[in-house]
Formats: structure tokens, sequence, C-alpha cells
């Protein structure tokens, strides 16, 4: 897959981050996780009930979907002033724009 840790384009919760985090996010938006079509260039007419289905099932539970769990600035989780995330705050394994996220 392209979107993937080893794909060509990254994985895309890191190709998104920059749109979520610092465009919506940082000016004070809640920001749902986002609703991701893969291979739609090679949709065919049989792909498409099943893809309205799933488009459907997130307008109907957007009210109830938890928001991306960013972590916020200035509550404890960064070193001030250099805005470096404090030691041992990382998920196991977690590295680049996944540390910024809770959880």
């Amino acid at each position: 897959m392209h979107y993937a840790a080893r794909g060509i384009n990254g994985p895309i919760g890191d190709l998104l981050f920059p749109i979520h985090h610092g465009i919506l996010y940082y000016p004070g938006i809640e920001v749902l996780p986002p609703f991701v079509l893969y291979g739609t260039d090679r949709m065919t007419g049989e792909d498409y009930p099943d893809v309205a289905k799933a488009w459907e099932q997130r307008l109907l539970t957007l009210e109830s979907t938890e928001p991306i769990e960013f972590r916020r600035q200035n509550f404890g989780d960064y070193e001030i002033p250099s805005l470096h995330l404090k030691q041992g705050l990382e998920p196991a394994g977690r590295t680049g724009f996944g540390l910024h996220v809770r959880g």
C-alpha cells in the first residue's frame, strides 16, 4: 500500500498531520479521524454500495466519534520554551508525528 510506514507516500496520518494539527487543531477545532478511501481509481460499480454504506455510517456517528487526541502545548507534556516532548511520555515504538498524539 502506498500510504503505509514503508509506502512511497508514508502513513496517511503523517501526510495529514500538518493539516489536522497545524491548520485545524492549533486554532481550536476538534479534529475527527479522517474517512479515507484507498484505491479509488480502481473502484468498480460493485464496490460503490459498500463504500456508500461506510460513508453513511460515518456520517451517522459523527457526534459520537472521538476527536484525535493531540497533546496540548501548554499542559505539561512539552518542555518550555523548546516545545520538545518530555522524556518518557512517548508510547513504546512510536516516532515522528505520532509522538504528538496521546494514547
